[in-house]
């Protein structure tokens, strides 16, 4: 049977793109199946799944959403239901890929859809929002912004280009098995440019135990990935070296936007934890993220284009009460180990952020509000050290180890 590839768009407003799209692809032994997202006009070509059928998959009618000129209604409904038809497609072994043609309504919908998507499924949307921060349309999943550069207005040689580049992309992705095998259990382990060392060093010392590592980049979206691939079962264990997303969280820094989970997934389903305080000494700022004037006295260190920022006693204190709350949920399958000569590339002996004092009341306030279940170990090296990176391998492998023996 034929692949086939879901095309997502308002055809009201883009269905000669998504007809032109249609005929490449079947061109390409691929089967096209149309959904219009479209809430305003009718559609240009005849869809293989109209707007109404999917707006009333969400329980909508959007005829009467129409009549009522409730369009964000409508977007609503439309998004809601595509969430739903392109979810019960894939349980039916209906749908091998997914394709969006957008502006910024198009790109919002289809991005939603395919967010509810797992990993794996190929994602791409060609829209001219790629020349933005795609943040919001890609979020935590492995969705390809493909940039059309001009508006999917005028038809003409240039966006035929780009619509049958964007074509031969996602079909060629469907080609590739979409399985993940693990033929050795998978660590994850967070990590950013100042703690990346430990990651790396990390890597071969797990390999040597029988496992692969995941590492997931603490710019606030990859936290929150890491927290999915739990939540999906995908990881055996969690060495959390780089909690640094809380910090810029709670500042307002360039690697912000975790959820309410970070920290917490894995202690709900029982996977075991390290936790070590990576880069919680400070917090980053870059062109998108400005550093307040009131910071600008504070010792900083200079990572690239951005700068870390060093954390004073009382903002020490509050992340120790926001960590501890979260490691306090499971504290049976959560060990800290903490580094008492620094916890970034910026934070060692001669480097601006080095301030062991300071560091000291995270780990004293941390102390005093963790559950008395949870072993905390301090070690007199660096965080970026082998040592660290060995003990922290060593702690993982023995609690995945427990664990598994717990469940048989």
């Amino acid at each position: 049977m034929k692949k086939q590839l879901l095309i997502v768009t308002t055809l009201d407003t883009k269905g000669r793109e998504a007809g032109y799209v249609k005929d490449c692809v079947q061109k390409l032994g691929v089967q096209p199946v149309v959904m219009d997202i479209g809430v305003v006009g009718a559609p240009q070509i005849q869809p293989d799944i109209a707007n109404t059928e999917v707006a009333e998959a969400a329980g909508y009618d959007l005829k009467e959403l129409i009549k009522l000129h409730d369009r964000p209604k409508g977007i609503n409904a439309i998004q809601e239901g595509g969430r739903v038809i392109a979810n019960r497609m894939l349980q039916e072994g209906k749908l091998d890929g997914i394709i969006g043609l957008g502006g910024g309504t198009g790109t919002s919908i289809t991005s939603f859809i395919m967010r509810s998507l797992p990993f794996g499924i190929p994602k791409v949307i060609a829209s001219t929002m790629a020349s933005r921060d795609v943040r919001e349309y890609v979020g935590t999943k492995d969705i390809v912004m493909f940039h059309t550069v001009a508006d999917l207005l005028g038809f003409n040689e240039f966006i035929r280009l780009v619509l049958d580049q964007a074509s031969h992309a996602v079909c060629g992705m469907m080609m590739v098995k979409r399985s993940i095998e693990r033929p050795k259990p998978i660590v994850g382990i967070t990590a950013y440019g100042p703690t990346s060392e430990c990651a790396v060093l990390a890597e071969e010392l797990l390999f040597e135990k029988g496992y692969e590592m995941m590492g997931f980049h603490a710019n606030g979206c990859g936290g929150m990935a890491m927290e999915e691939m739990i939540a999906e079962g995908r990881l055996v264990g969690v060495i959390d070296i780089t909690p640094h997303e809380i910090a810029d969280e709670m500042m307002n820094g360039y690697c912000r936007g975790i959820g309410p989970s970070r920290l917490e997934t894995a202690g709900s389903m029982g996977i075991p934890v390290v936790f070590a305080p990576g880069g919680l000494d400070n917090a980053a700022f870059g062109p998108s993220s400005p550093m307040p004037e009131e910071l600008a006295a504070r010792n900083i260190y200079g990572h690239d284009h951005r700068v870390c920022v060093r954390l004073d006693s009382s903002e020490m204190q509050e992340l120790a009460s926001t960590i501890a709350e979260k490691l306090n949920k499971a504290p049976e399958s959560t060990y800290v180990l903490i580094p008492k000569k620094g916890w970034s590339e910026g934070d060692r002996a001669g480097m601006p952020l080095f301030d062991p004092a300071t560091d000291l009341i995270f780990t004293e306030a941390l102390k005093k509000l963790l559950n008395p279940q949870i072993p905390v170990e301090e070690m007199d090296i660096h965080l970026n050290e082998l040592a660290f990176a060995r003990r922290a391998v060593e702690v993982i492998d023995e609690m995945i180890k427990k664990a598994d023996s717990q469940h048989k």
